[in-house]
C-alpha cells in the first residue's frame, strides 16, 4: 500500500455510539458511565479498562494531555481536550479487542492537517510503561513513509516493533469532515 490510499479506522462495540468519548465527560459522570459499561459488558475485553477506571482514567488523561501538548508544539490546533482514537489503516488486534467488525473509516485526505496526530503504538500504554510517545503530524508521518520508498507496509513493519498499530488522534468532533466522506461500516456490510 502506498500513501495515496491512507485512511483511519475506529472500531467500536456493537450498539454503542462511536462518537461518544468518555474522556470528554465531566469526571464524575465519566466514572458513573465507566461503571455502567463495565457492569453491562463484564466479559468483553474492550470494556476491561472501564472496570479499572480508577487507574485507567488518570493514565488516559495524562497521555491525552502529553500528545495534545506535543501536537500543539508541532503546529496542531486541536479543538478537543481529548481526541477520538483511531488506527492508521486497519488493525486485526483492535478488531478482535472490540470483538466486532463495526467500524468507522475516514480518508486521511479528508482530515485537516491541524486536526490529526499519530503515535507509534498506543499512547496510553506507552506512558503507563514509562515511554513517551513519539507524536507525528500528518506531514511528519508522510516524511517517515517516504523514507521507506513510500511503502506504508514497510514503514509499519520497520517502525512499530512490538506495537500493533499506529494510533491516530482525531482532534475535531467531525466539524470539518463532511458526512459523505465518513464511511460507517457494520458487520452486516463488511
Amino acid at each position: 500500500m502506498f500513501m495515496n490510499k491512507l485512511f483511519i479506522t475506529h472500531y467500536y462495540f456493537p450498539g454503542t455510539d462511536p462518537w461518544k468519548n468518555i474522556m470528554l465527560l465531566p469526571e464524575e459522570e465519566a466514572f458513573r458511565k465507566a461503571e455502567e459499561l463495565a457492569n453491562a459488558h463484564p466479559d468483553t475485553t474492550s470494556f476491561g479498562r472501564f472496570a479499572d477506571f480508577r487507574n485507567y482514567y488518570p493514565a488516559r488523561k495524562k497521555a491525552d494531555a502529553f500528545v495534545r501538548e506535543k501536537f500543539i508544539e508541532l503546529g496542531g490546533k486541536p479543538k478537543l481536550m481529548h481526541p477520538y482514537s483511531f488506527t492508521l489503516l486497519e488493525c486485526d488486534y483492535l478488531k478482535n479487542w472490540f470483538n466486532s467488525s463495526d467500524k468507522i473509516t475516514i480518508d486521511l485526505d479528508d482530515i485537516p492537517d491541524d486536526q490529526v496526530s499519530f503515535t507509534l503504538g498506543d499512547s496510553c500504554a506507552l506512558m503507563i510503561h514509562g515511554n513517551e510517545p513519539v507524536v507525528l503530524t500528518k506531514k511528519l508521518l508522510f516524511e517517515r513513509i517516504k523514507s521507506f520508498n513510500g511503502s506504508v507496509d514497510i514503514f509499519l513493519k520497520e517502525s512499530l516493533g512490538k506495537y500493533a498499530y499506529v494510533e491516530t488522534q482525531l482532534w475535531d468532533g467531525l466539524l470539518n469532515i463532511s458526512n459523505q466522506n465518513l464511511r460507517r461500516k457494520s458487520h452486516e456490510l463488511s
